[in-house]
């Protein structure tokens, strides 16, 4: 891997990437990681734009490698009733990072027959993909209320938080995983402050180790979404000329010991295919990439985390959570675990 590039500023404008251009507040998270001299990397939430999630949609349910998709489903299809029958009616389900809630369909069609009508709250980056497929799902589901929100996960944690009623909340896909790993425990502690001791927090979680198979899942598949769209992107918000086929997708499995409490993950990344110079006109500088430098897709080492059913209790007791249940597939490489917060003091009879 090569060493650091340096910014360059072009001459049309200063190195200041905060103050000349057009580029709105909420983008500049991005501006300061993919200029940061210490490690390039790209805010996960930014990579799922409503076209980006369409993409992920389609690999995630035809791909013959990538089988955390059907393994989640199969489970949920399997115990949708037994989520739906840990929280009391009137409650609202909520999704964080709901992309087309393919899967929470499952659990919307239980919680129905078992709640009558149902309040889903959507929460998702990609606000327009989630506003126009709940509005399909309204379609689908008479009396089904959906209440997309466009944010961040603990900005959907902390808005369901507030309404009445008991909350299942649900955060499927081994999205966790995707959470910086210096992250996970502080999110998981924040989200078990903002539940009351009658709601539950439903996890989906990789348990897969195979390095084979994961290099095979998080393979060329992925090209379309995390350098094609992500490369068009950053041209089109930032004035960008990157040439996607100058950047390769690379692959690494980073294996920790099973009796230890840190899960192994894959790790993700661009390379630049050689010495180039991108120019951004939008910020008015231009960024020197040498051979083989690096773009992440997280600010932590990891992509996608894969836990061991030790570390992932582990994780739970540590945040404040207890194991209310748990449900794997038949392979035992993909779990659905059910959490309850721990430690609420109970009413003296």
């Amino acid at each position: 891997m090569g060493s650091r590039a340096s910014e360059t500023p072009a001459t049309t404008g200063s190195d200041d990437v905060t103050s000349p251009y057009h580029v709105p507040a909420e983008l500049m998270p991005v501006v300061t990681s993919l200029t940061s001299p210490e490690r390039r990397y790209v805010p996960l939430w930014y990579m799922y734009d409503t076209r980006a999630s369409e993409l992920c949609e389609e690999v995630i349910q035809t791909s013959k490698s990538y089988k955390l998709w059907k393994h989640e489903y199969s489970i949920l299809q399997t115990h949708a009733d037994d989520i739906a029958r840990k929280v009391t009616p009137p409650a609202v389900l909520v999704d964080l990072g709901s992309a087309a809630s393919s899967k929470t369909r499952l659990i919307i069609e239980a919680m129905r027959k078992r709640h009558g009508n149902v309040t889903f709250v959507p929460v998702d980056t990609a606000k327009e993909f989630i506003e126009t497929c709940g509005r399909q799902l309204e379609r689908d589901y008479p009396g089904l209320t959906v209440e997309p929100f466009g944010g961040l996960y603990m900005d959907g944690v902390r808005h369901s938080a507030a309404r009445s009623g008991t909350k299942l909340l649900l955060f499927l896909g081994s999205s966790l995983g995707n959470v910086s790993i210096h992250e996970q425990l502080k999110m998981l502690q924040e989200i078990r402050a903002q539940l009351t001791d009658q709601d539950r927090f439903v996890l989906g979680v990789d348990m897969n180790t195979d390095r084979e198979a994961l290099s095979q899942a998080y393979g060329d598949q992925w090209i379309p979404i995390w350098r094609d769209n992500l490369i068009s992107r950053l041209n089109k918000d930032f004035g960008g000329d990157m040439n996607h086929e100058m950047f390769a997708l690379n692959f690494d499995f980073v294996e920790n010991p099973a009796d230890g409490d840190t899960p192994s993950y894959v790790q993700l990344s661009l390379s630049s295919s050689g010495k180039q110079r991108v120019h951004f006109e939008k910020l008015g500088i231009d960024i020197d990439f040498r051979d083989d430098e690096r773009i992440h897709f997280n600010e932590g080492p990891n992509t996608s985390c894969k836990w061991n059913m030790k570390q992932l209790h582990s994780l739970a007791e540590r945040s404040g959570f207890a194991v209310d249940a748990q449900w794997t597939n038949d392979e035992d490489n993909y779990c659905v675990i059910c959490l309850a917060p721990a430690g609420v003091s109970k009413p003296t009879v």
